[in-house]
């Protein structure tokens, strides 16, 4: 991995400020453009929303939007308070772990520990190799510093930086091809229950295909080889890594991150892992100072809704 001094740093300086979680809340206007409910009280897959972990997305916080479009399709959905151990996993289809923390922070200055214990991250390797389903995301420093130990459980080695703003593009092929980006055929899976499987098959036919996606800063991955990569950061990508998030200067290091990934898919035993490196792409959320929306309502994020229910119904097993 080759480090650039960076050189011309202030308009980046201008996005990291920007970037500054601290005046972020939820749209409370959103409303999902979702309509259409995949699954029935009958066969509704549990999704746990991680809160035991000092979490920075939360789902009745910055996450209200996300809990909201899961809510939209039939999922079930839990706020986790405790942390991870195969029991309290056993119930639960889906765990989302966004933005842990180590600690109730009130800087971003180091030093990080981990957000899990060693116990929580076997637990979980462990379930999942069972047939659960694991949704990771971790944005910009410090968060991928913070689950390090979990990411490079599954394989998956981070950058601990900020990358800028990216759309990613089926034509050029930095959206990758999928069954969650190219489209869905509902009641071929075999994974899928009997139950499920005939309400699915007999529902509406729709096009779930994805031709753009969106994503606001973040960090950057690369995943291990036998993963999927959905979100691939083209030429001229790069991550800036300070020593301390949002403290830039001109030698500041940059990480050229051409070819790295925001967003990938692994299948694990019989379960399934997605991991994202930035997470506004998967809600709606307001800047305090400006009002300006970012995430879902954005220009040029217009299918990233559709694309996190597309994640959801692979993680779920229906496609």
């Amino acid at each position: 991995m080759r480090l650039l001094k960076f050189s011309f740093f202030g308009g980046l300086l201008i996005f990291l400020i920007a970037c500054s979680d601290s005046n972020q809340l939820a749209d409370p206007n959103f409303i999902p453009q979702n309509t259409h409910k995949t699954f029935s009280d009958n066969n509704s897959p549990v999704v746990s929303i991680d809160e035991a972990h000092n979490n920075f997305l939360t789902a009745n916080g910055r996450y209200r939007p996300f809990k909201q479009v899961l809510e939209s399709a039939g999922y079930t959905v839990w706020r986790n308070k405790r942390r991870f151990s195969l029991d309290s996993l056993r119930p639960v289809d889906i765990i989302v772990i966004a933005n842990a923390l180590d600690r109730k922070r009130k800087d971003w200055r180091p030093p990080y520990t981990d957000a899990l214990t060693t116990s929580e991250v076997s637990s979980i390797k462990t379930w999942v190799s069972e047939g659960g389903s694991l949704f990771l995301i971790a944005d910009h420093t410090p968060f991928p510093r913070i689950i390090e130990n979990l990411a490079v459980e599954f394989g998956f080695e981070f950058s601990n930086g900020h990358v800028g703003n990216a759309l990613f593009h089926i034509k050029d092929k930095t959206l990758g091809a999928h069954a969650i980006t190219t489209g869905v055929e509902h009641g071929k899976n075999k994974l899928l229950l009997p139950a499920m499987l005939t309400e699915v098959a007999t529902s509406t036919p729709r096009s779930n295909r994805i031709a753009q996606i969106k994503t606001f800063g973040g960090a950057a991955f690369i995943g291990p080889p036998e993963s999927v990569s959905l979100l691939t950061l083209g030429d001229g990508a790069f991550s800036t890594v300070p020593e301390v998030p949002f403290q830039v200067n001109s030698d500041t290091p940059r990480l050229s991150v051409r070819g790295w990934s925001q967003g990938a898919v692994l299948e694990v035993g019989k379960g399934r892992v997605a991991v994202f490196s930035e997470g506004m792409m998967f809600s709606s959320q307001l800047n305090t100072n400006t009002g300006k929306p970012m995430g879902f309502t954005s220009h040029g994020a217009e299918q990233n809704e559709a694309f996190l229910l597309n994640v959801m119904a692979w993680l779920a097993g229906v496609i």
